[in-house]
């Protein structure tokens, strides 16, 4: 019996130790809205967004960074939805932001501006913030972090 159970231990060692070896751990990719939203003082149309992220996946990864505003300036749960942009007073937004996805945790400021396409001018209030880290690695290893925070 006691040659049984060290056999038995000896074969779940060996397997937990082989399955460590054969596959990779899995991508650690999360990111994190910090803070307010600053307007840009000489153009309303360009706001600073800083995050938090950690991407694995090397070159070529990059962030979509967006803020949409209500008229009301006030958080309005139709701007959560999908396709709301276009029907917004105010979006500005960015593909642009390169970030470096190294497996470490970063923090940076991001620009958001209309140079893609956007409509109206930021105004302080509340904005539906959404900050995108899309690493080169694929789809399945996109992150967001997406809620209403003050614009200043």
């Amino acid at each position: 019996m006691k040659g049984t159970i060290l056999a038995f231990a000896a074969l779940v060692i060996a397997a937990a130790l082989t399955g460590g070896v054969a596959s990779a751990a899995p991508a650690k990719n999360d990111v994190q809205v910090i803070g307010n939203v600053q307007i840009d003082a000489s153009d309303p149309t360009v706001a600073y967004v800083t995050g938090r992220y950690i991407c694995q996946g090397g070159p070529g990864a990059h962030v979509w960074v967006s803020a949409k505003q209500a008229e009301s300036r006030l958080p309005e749960n139709w701007l959560t939805e999908e396709g709301s942009g276009g029907l917004a007073a105010a979006w500005s937004h960015s593909h642009r932001n390169a970030v470096t996805c190294d497996g470490q945790w970063h923090t940076a400021t991001f620009t958001i501006d209309q140079a893609e396409w956007g409509q109206g001018e930021l105004e302080p209030g509340q904005a539906w913030v959404q900050f995108c880290v899309i690493p080169s690695t694929g789809e399945e290893d996109i992150v967001w972090s997406m809620r209403f925070a003050a614009i200043k």
